[in-house]
């Protein structure tokens, strides 16, 4: 049985990297106890598969992995039994937020990855008072000024008015080559005192935030936000429909 399991990975374990991830899962859903269907072989592994990898430092608010459960043990596994089972093993910052069944002919979630939505927070410093909520580990995000609002909505549609944006990218071999990111940019905009943006993710384009805060920031007008402390938060995935990748499950 195919399933697809959504979760959070927020505060302090946005630092642990992606294949450290798939191991923990891994420890999580043998402790779980969970009738995992393993590949054959000589060296068996539990059949699952990530979406999209979040960059370190990151968090996420829409996780996805698939997981194969054994056709053996599916009839007596449930959503609500199964998300409780792994959330007795996560660790902090780490929560289960659903476990759902998917058609027998859907395709793995690594493969209709499309695009993303990301909400830039900037953090308050202990010398300002503005404080307009908190993460998930109690540090704390400010609320911007008016002034503040006003250079960031001029650098956003400065950028966006631009019908190619290059930037450096920095290749696998470390070689810089200039990439347009322009048509990887669905949305972008300033709301609740954070920026929104919604960007191509997957195997066919994939603009990492860090990329579109650099060239936002590159803006006359939005200079003076480049060496403010912020928080990235990816908050959903999407396929090419824009179709979030919980659509496809159903609880069972």
């Amino acid at each position: 049985m195919k399933t697809r399991v959504k979760f959070s990975k927020e505060g302090n374990l946005r630092f642990v990297g992606h294949l450290d991830m798939m191991r923990y899962f891994q420890k999580a859903n043998r402790r779980a106890e969970l009738p995992v269907a393993y590949s054959e072989g000589f060296h068996p592994h539990q059949i699952m598969s990530f979406a999209a990898p979040l960059g370190m430092g990151l968090e996420g608010k829409a996780e996805y992995f698939d997981l194969r459960i054994a056709e053996e043990g599916a009839s007596g596994l449930h959503s609500e039994e199964a998300v409780e089972r792994l959330n007795r093993e996560m660790a902090e910052g780490v929560k289960i937020l659903s476990f759902l069944k998917l058609p027998d002919d859907s395709p793995n979630c690594m493969s209709i990855v499309h695009a993303a939505d990301y909400e830039i927070f900037f953090r308050a410093s202990a010398t300002e008072d503005l404080i307009a909520g908190q993460f998930s580990d109690g540090a704390a995000y400010r609320a911007l000024s008016e002034a503040e609002r006003e250079l960031l909505c001029a650098a956003i549609d400065s950028l966006l008015s631009q019908s190619e944006i290059t930037v450096e990218k920095t290749g696998k071999k470390g070689k810089l080559r200039e990439l347009d990111i322009r048509p990887m940019i669905h949305s972008l905009r300033l709301e609740d005192n954070r920026l929104r943006c919604t960007v191509a993710q997957g195997s066919e384009a994939n603009l990492k935030p860090e990329l579109l805060l650099s060239a936002l920031f590159a803006r006359e007008e939005g200079r003076s936000f480049a060496n403010l402390p912020r928080r990235v938060v990816r908050t959903e995935l999407y396929d090419s429909e824009m179709r979030n990748l919980e659509s496809y499950g159903e609880v069972f």
